[in-house]
């Protein structure tokens, strides 16, 4: 399900609609990691800015080039930044989020 969320956040204020655009992205859990694929063509690196706020909600904000992308999601789960990473090659950022937590042992 697609749902776009525009909030004020802290200090960012997020433009209106018309001025970004939604990119294309999906979002699935694989193994203990939160897994997100976002297609930001166009952008240079030092154009994107990733957060996470409040260990559950993904903030991108990518300009360059005339093109401007925005995108803000909630996970499906708690997520840390402790063990992330973050790729960005030929226009797909990818980004991996441990998932927050303790693992239980099965016996």
């Amino acid at each position: 399900m697609n749902i776009a969320i525009r909030i004020k956040l802290g200090n960012w204020e997020i433009p209106e609609h018309g001025e970004y655009r939604e990119p294309m992205h999906v979002i699935r859990i694989e193994e203990e990691y939160v897994i997100a694929e976002i297609e930001i063509p166009g952008v240079s690196r030092e154009g994107i800015t990733v957060k996470l706020l409040n260990d559950n909600k993904l903030f991108i904000r990518a300009e360059g080039n005339g093109r401007k992308y925005l995108l803000v999601r909630e996970l499906p789960v708690s997520v840390t930044v402790d063990g992330s990473s973050a790729e960005y090659r030929n226009g797909l950022l990818i980004i991996r989020l441990p998932i927050k937590g303790v693992n239980i042992g099965v016996e």
